[in-house]
C-alpha cells in the first residue's frame, strides 16, 4: 500500500489534470476552486484511511483527533468504506454530525450565558441553491481524490501479490545458522 506521499502525489497530479481540464471546458474560475478545494479536503483532512487512527491525515487532526476515534474503531481498513462514493459520504456525514452536535451545544451555552446568538439562516432560495452547487463541486473534487486513492491502494495490492514475499531478517539468520558444519563446530 502506498504511503502518504505516494496518495498525496497522485492527488496532486489529480488536481492538476482536472483543473486543467476544467479550465480547457471553460468552467467558472470559482467552480474549478470548489473542486480543487474537495481533492485538497479529501487529501489532507479527510482521507479514506482516517480509519488508522496513526495515520499522516489523523496526525493534521491534533488533539481534535479524538473525534475520529469511534469511527476507527468501527470501520476496519479498507473496508467497504475505502470504496469513493460511500467513504467519501459517509465520512462527510460523520463529520457533519459532530459539527452539528457543536453548533447545537454552543447554540444551548450562548442562551444560557444570555447571548442571544440566531442561527437562522436567511436569504433567497437561489442563493442557497447557488450555494448548495458549490458544496456539491466540493464533494466532486473529494470523490475524484478518494477515487485516485482507491485505484492507488489496488494496484500496489496487486502488485505486492504478484512477487515474492520478503522473509524477515529473523528467519534469514536463523536460516544461515543452521549449516551443516554446525553440530561438529559446536562440540569442538
Amino acid at each position: 500500500m502506498p504511503g502518504f506521499i505516494g496518495h498525496t502525489a497522485a492527488n496532486t497530479v489529480a488536481l492538476v489534470g482536472t483543473s486543467a481540464y476544467m479550465w480547457y471546458d471553460r468552467w467558472s474560475i470559482p467552480d474549478i476552486l470548489a473542486v480543487d478545494a474537495g481533492i485538497l479536503i479529501a487529501t489532507f483532512i479527510l482521507s479514506p484511511d482516517m480509519d488508522l487512527f496513526k495515520s499522516e491525515p489523523m496526525a493534521g487532526w491534533g488533539v481534535l483527533r479524538i473525534f475520529w476515534l469511534p469511527y476507527a474503531k468501527l470501520v476496519r481498513h479498507r473496508d467497504r468504506l475505502h470504496i469513493p462514493v460511500l467513504g467519501t459520504a459517509v465520512r462527510w456525514l460523520y463529520l457533519s454530525f459532530w459539527i452539528g452536535l457543536l453548533v447545537i451545544l454552543f447554540r444551548f451555552w450562548f442562551r444560557r450565558i444570555g447571548l442571544q446568538v440566531e442561527f437562522d439562516f436567511q436569504g433567497d432560495t437561489d442563493d442557497m441553491i447557488y450555494n448548495l452547487l458549490f458544496l456539491v463541486d466540493v464533494f466532486v473534487g473529494a470523490i475524484i481524490a478518494d477515487t485516485m486513492h482507491y485505484v492507488l491502494d489496488i494496484i500496489t495490492s496487486k502488485l505486492k501479490i504478484g512477487r515474492p514475499r520478503r522473509e524477515r531478517w529473523s528467519t534469514i539468520r536463523n536460516r544461515e545458522s543452521s549449516f551443516a558444519g554446525e553440530e561438529e563446530w559446536k562440540e569442538n
